[in-house]
């Protein structure tokens, strides 16, 4: 269970983290196919994967970015929320930290169980070999300040 939820956690931040590294960076128009390509090309190189792993690769992160991508597009319901909640004559830290609170909640809940199936799906697909270079890297990241998969 522990182990799962490590590669769980490990391989959504990586797709996460890619996407905010590119933002980061002055790179605003979204993840999209080219950043979808580059994710599953940099994680190919690294665990040497066959076309077939490749493959389930780039569709695995295709339908995370496509989720994340479905769940922001009620940006602008949750900004008129925002601008009615600022609107009001007073307004309490409770109601605020319920509102985040439920966002953040459903949001992650949401995406973790899509997340969830497909991330374990792939990893059946792993030798012991990808898998150990995968936690071996891991174990290097939370040792250190680099970015994951980026040295």
């Amino acid at each position: 269970m522990k182990k799962r939820n490590v590669i769980i956690i490990t391989l959504t931040s990586l797709f996460l983290a890619t996407g905010y590294a590119a933002c980061r960076h002055g790179y605003h128009r979204g993840f999209d196919e080219y950043d979808i390509e580059a994710v599953t090309n940099r994680i190919a190189a690294r665990l040497d994967l066959t076309d077939t792993q490749k493959a389930d690769l780039k569709v695995l992160t295709t339908e995370i970015a496509g989720k994340v991508k479905e769940m922001h597009a009620d940006r602008e319901n949750r900004h008129q929320e925002v601008a009615d909640l600022v609107r009001q004559e007073t307004i309490s830290r409770d109601t605020v930290d319920q509102m985040i609170a439920e966002r953040i909640m459903e949001n992650m809940q949401e995406l973790a169980a899509f997340a969830t199936e497909r991330l374990l799906a792939f990893h059946a697909t792993l030798t012991p070999e990808q898998r150990e270079k995968i936690a071996v890297h891991i174990e290097e990241h939370a040792s250190s300040k680099h970015r994951f998969f980026c040295h």
